[in-house]
């Protein structure tokens, strides 16, 4: 008998369209907001956004305006909660 172990980190998943939104329809912008995110600790991220209630402002980004980045409308933490946000 054998057997595989996978390991995978969990994955982030973007509304392209509400994050497109954020910064009025400049992709460069919200691919940079993209990218941001997805350098963050996963962990970390997801306790950011409990301790925010479901919110995050990121400003850390250079030279683009604040952000309020929402849980469950911008940005989700699995493919899971991505794929139910889609059914409703």
């Amino acid at each position: 008998m054998s057997f595989g172990i996978t390991l995978t980190r969990p994955v982030l998943m973007f509304n392209e369209k509400a994050i497109l939104s954020l910064f009025a329809g400049d992709s460069k912008s919200a691919h940079n907001l993209q990218t941001y995110l997805l350098s963050r600790d996963h962990s970390k991220l997801k306790s950011e956004f409990q301790d925010g209630y479901r919110k995050k402002i990121v400003d850390s980004i250079d030279q683009l305006p604040a952000v309020e980045v929402v849980l469950g409308e911008h940005v989700f933490l699995t493919v899971g909660d991505y794929n139910l946000a889609g059914k409703s």
